[in-house]
């Protein structure tokens, strides 16, 4: 989009008809845009640099004597080419803040403040996906024996995630030995992603060819259990309410769509963890949705990091007609945010 031929005067007038379109969901004439610039560009100048952005697809008219919304194509070199930085205020920052300081006091309660303080911020619907388990970082593991072949396993992250798993062990393991196999892991795996504690462990297992063999394999049995690694990513969203009052969801049936697509998660989980795989803030704009309960709307996310490392995302979602610089920078200011935080309680 950004090797589009466009020159200043369209840039403007583009740029007017996004804000204004923004600002009252209502198509823009050209009479309104050459107010905008304080009549220093006639209408008649302004109706036909709309004609030549129309013939570009960068807006389009709902019906013929309409004035011009924006096209997603139009979105997209705005969100290029045009947007303007927008920092946000010390007093938003100060709200992000206050809300993931003061509910860390849990895993569950700091993910929902998460997605909660993107939606008070942006007015759009706040998203939080969880610490992926696999790229979360061993810190302390715990063993309970509850009977002489089930186990309760504790296992904590870095990041404050904490699983809890009920093992069936195939071969008895004593009390005293638990102990041993649980000092050691903490010992051996302190700073490894869980994702790569199978690899080192059986590399380590390799290595050995004496008593400590059996041991080891012990250990690999007990923390490689399916039912401990395994944890399904969970999605956090909060501003749903705050949708429902834009005019784009006026119609039942597709706000009904689009809460279903929320509920589901599973369209939202393929979406961001694709974008984790990415570095910086992606933009997904109307039809670029693959999906079809979100072609109206556009989607911002940002991976959120320890130690360098990204283990989760958040985003926002809402109209096509949103506040792109105020949400990509909440969407940002948040993620940097939750890592911090993450990284404290670790």
């Amino acid at each position: 989009m950004k090797d589009i031929d466009i020159d200043q005067r369209r840039k403007k007038v583009l740029c007017a008809i996004v804000d204004s379109y923004v600002e009252t969901a209502m198509p823009v004439g050209s009479r309104t845009i050459s107010q905008r610039f304080r009549r220093s560009v006639s209408p008649a100048t302004v109706r036909n640099v709309m004609a030549d952005l129309e013939e570009m697809q960068l807006i389009m008219h709902p019906h013929t004597s309409a004035g011009r919304m924006p096209t997603d194509r139009g979105y997209r070199f705005y969100v290029d080419s045009l947007l303007e930085p927008e920092r946000l205020t010390k007093e938003e920052e100060s709200v992000i803040n206050k809300l993931l300081t003061r509910e860390c006091r849990d895993f569950d309660s700091l993910m929902r403040a998460s997605s909660r303080a993107i939606s008070m911020i942006t007015n759009v619907a706040g998203i939080v996906l969880t610490p992926r388990l696999k790229r979360s970082i061993f810190k302390h593991i715990e063993f309970i024996s509850m009977d002489s072949s089930r186990v309760l396993t504790v296992l904590i992250t870095n990041s404050g995630l904490v699983k809890n798993s009920v093992m069936d062990l195939e071969d008895e393991i004593s009390r005293s030995e638990l102990f041993r196999i649980s000092e050691f892991l903490n010992h051996e795996l302190e700073g490894i992603s869980l994702g790569d504690i199978k690899d080192y462990l059986t590399r380590r297992l390799l290595e050995q060819c004496d008593s400590f063999y059996n041991f080891l394999k012990k250990a690999m049995l007990v923390i490689s259990s399916p039912s401990l690694l395994r944890m399904d990513d969970r999605v956090y969203y909060e501003g749903t309410t705050s949708l429902m009052a834009y005019p784009e969801f006026k119609d039942i049936a597709k706000a009904r769509l689009f809460l279903r697509f929320l509920e589901e998660g599973k369209d939202v989980l393929d979406l961001f963890n694709e974008d984790m795989e990415k570095e910086g803030i992606k933009v997904h704009i109307g039809k670029e949705n693959s999906c079809k309960e979100i072609q109206e709307c556009s989607i911002i996310t940002s991976n959120y990091k320890i130690q360098h490392r990204t283990i989760g995302a958040v985003g926002a979602i809402g109209p096509t007609r949103m506040e792109y610089g105020k949400v990509i920078s909440a969407v940002s200011y948040l993620s940097e945010m939750l890592g911090k935080v993450l990284e404290d309680i670790g």
